[in-house]
């Protein structure tokens, strides 16, 4: 089903995150109206995902929720709705509201289950609260849940951020949940800037960027997550706020190629591997990454790793 997004930017965030500048990294400095929605879903043919992003949806007045979602229930038949919103406002009576439209999938913007983490962002809930949310939302059992994870925050680790993961999964289950893993830029004029400038925080390069978003794309699978995007949507608006941090447009595919090049070191050290003609890109793409990473990996030269690969028909 094709998607059909509306961007609200940074509406009705309970706080201001040190990381955040909506407008910058969607490229969309107003918010569109209830009737532009309305506009944008009439000459829609077939069903479609209407998708409101960038704001914290459920955090807004009950009479402003609906009038959103009643534009959106205004797609043709068969479509759905996808909202991104706080955990802070995920309550048994907003889910109730939402459930009255076709809401299909909620998304909590997570970030981290870290306390020191989520406290130098000020995200304004703890990791525990986090999880409740979660659960919440997986016991109502109306909706689709998704979180969107971060990394490189300030005072994150990789292993914190591989623990979060654990710690959702306990939560899910078997159920079904999606998953979002975006990388901690420093945009212009937000806190995270002046944190940089002071020496108190210091981004990661792009190659452990993608190591770390790899690593926790390889473990994520291994739990039963449904991934949905690895990196930010390239914009004009983002490439020219970027003060610092791991910025490349194709970071998502850096980060899926190391993740390819460590289950293949992890189910076959020493080869060979044999692998479909649609992972040629993660291997040779980008400069040949996922195949040096892989000879890193597996304590070999470039050269010789590429003489164990076999491609199928």
């Amino acid at each position: 089903m094709n998607r059909l997004p509306f961007f609200l930017p940074m509406r009705n965030c309970p706080h201001r995150c040190a990381y955040c500048d909506q407008r910058t990294i969607t490229g969309h400095s107003e918010t569109p109206l209830p009737s532009d929605v309305r506009t944008g879903v009439s000459g829609i043919e077939g069903p479609v995902e209407v998708c409101f992003f960038g704001g914290s949806f459920s955090c807004f007045k009950e009479n402003l929720q609906r009038e959103y979602l009643s534009a959106a229930a205004s797609a043709p038949g068969g479509s759905s709705i996808r909202i991104s919103t706080h955990p802070l406002c995920v309550t048994p009576e907003r889910l109730s509201l939402l459930a009255e439209y076709p809401v299909s999938i909620v998304e909590l913007g997570i970030s981290s289950l870290d306390d020191p983490v989520l406290n130098v962002c000020n995200r304004g809930y703890s990791g525990s609260e986090a999880l409740e949310k979660i659960s919440m939302l997986l016991d109502d059992g109306r909706f689709t849940p998704g979180v969107q994870m971060m990394t490189g925050l300030p005072d994150q680790t990789e292993s914190s951020s591989l623990k979060d993961l654990e710690l959702i999964a306990a939560v899910k289950g078997d159920r079904r949940m999606q998953l979002r893993i975006y990388p901690c830029l420093v945009l212009k004029g937000t806190p995270l800037e002046k944190m940089l400038n002071s020496g108190h925080y210091s981004p990661p390069g792009i190659p452990d960027s993608a190591r770390w978003a790899g690593r926790m794309i390889d473990h994520a699978n291994s739990l039963g997550f449904e991934l949905l995007r690895v990196g930010l949507q390239e914009t004009v608006s983002l490439s020219e706020g970027v003060i610092a941090g791991p910025y490349h447009p194709a970071l998502g595919e850096l980060a899926r190629a190391f993740a390819l090049a460590l289950s293949l070191s992890r189910s076959r050290p020493s080869g060979p591997w044999t692998l479909s003609p649609f992972q040629r890109s993660l291997v040779l793409g980008h400069g040949r990454w996922g195949l040096r990473e892989l000879a890193r990996l597996t304590g070999r030269e470039a050269h010789e790793t590429e003489n164990l690969i076999s491609w199928t028909a």
